[in-house]
């Protein structure tokens, strides 16, 4: 399937406006407003397995392997479907990502071991998803998940980090991880983030959703506006089975850019919509990343989805 016929609905798609039209003052919230407008009615039944075949076969995609209980780093160049999904039908001046994949030291390579995917902002000052992975790696490996994360070689304007580049670079580090750990295919996911970057997670959430892979959990940590419920009406999957996936929200205290209310009102919005797992904690702090709640986060996914919980 070539991508100028298989993506020729991105090409004159309107871009996504926010529902509730809230006006945004801050900064963060701005961006991250603008990641949702500026997301593209990407037709995911376009995305085809023979493209994340073709993705894993391809030979700039070799790489060393990875080691237990340390980070792997990999450069891979994107083949040219990945950058007409980055680049809304064109070719996106994105050309390679940077991934890093953390594996837990004890991990059964037979068994489906968790995936979580982490995404950061795309505040020029904080947008390292990869760096945001090695804050929250030691709590995600210690439970015994597999940690992933994606940032582009290239760098990009706040305006050109949208969730369709997001989307590329981690198809492209999930098929890193496929070509280094064949069950990688069949490994449940988990996609989690802090502000701008846990908005990205709920459109990644659903645009993996979409293609049948199961979703463990979304991990979201200061976040001030929803984006699951458009991202899964958007890609068709807001049904009961989406809607039991399990939310975790983490807001902080004294957080005025991502405010408790911000959180609560989502929260309430996330109900309403359906969701029936929605959890929230509050931690003493500002708009900052606190690992610490992400173990109950973690936990709670493997509960609510019968899976054993790794002994610490």
């Amino acid at each position: 399937m070539k991508a100028d016929s298989a993506f020729k609905p991105m090409l004159n798609a309107k871009l996504q406006t926010d529902a509730d039209g809230q006006r945004i003052v801050q900064h963060e919230r701005a961006h991250a407003g603008q990641n949702a407008r500026h997301c593209v009615r990407l037709v995911m039944r376009h995305w085809s397995a023979l493209l994340l075949t073709s993705l894993v076969a391809t030979t700039a995609f070799a790489a060393p392997g990875l080691t237990t209980g340390a980070f792997s780093e990999f450069n891979v160049e994107l083949p040219a479907d990945l950058r007409q999904i980055a680049g809304r039908g064109k070719p996106s001046p994105v050309t390679h990502a940077l991934v890093t994949i953390a594996v837990p030291e004890n991990i059964d390579t037979a068994r489906d071991s968790p995936v979580l995917v982490i995404s950061a902002t795309a505040d020029p000052e904080y947008h390292s998803s990869r760096r945001l992975l090695r804050r929250y790696s030691e709590t995600a490996l210690a439970d015994g998940w597999i940690v992933v994360a994606a940032d582009p070689v290239e760098n990009l304007s706040f305006e050109e980090d949208d969730v369709p580049v997001r989307l590329a670079l981690n198809m492209a580090a999930l098929a890193v991880l496929g070509q280094q750990w064949p069950e990688a295919s069949k490994a449940p996911l988990a996609f989690g983030g802090f502000s701008g970057g846990a908005k990205v997670s709920g459109w990644l959430a659903a645009a993996f959703a979409s293609q049948g892979r199961s979703i463990l959990g979304v991990y979201l940590a200061g976040i001030n506006q929803d984006t699951l419920v458009p991202a899964a009406t958007q890609f068709k999957v807001l049904n009961a089975a989406f809607k039991r996936i399990p939310v975790f929200r983490q807001a902080g205290e004294k957080d005025d850019v991502a405010t408790p209310a911000d959180h609560r009102d989502v929260v309430a919005r996330l109900k309403r919509a359906g969701f029936e797992n929605v959890r929230i904690e509050y931690f003493l702090g500002q708009h900052e990343v606190d690992p610490g709640p992400m173990r109950a986060a973690l936990v709670w996914f493997r509960e609510v989805a019968v899976l054993p919980i790794a002994a610490r």
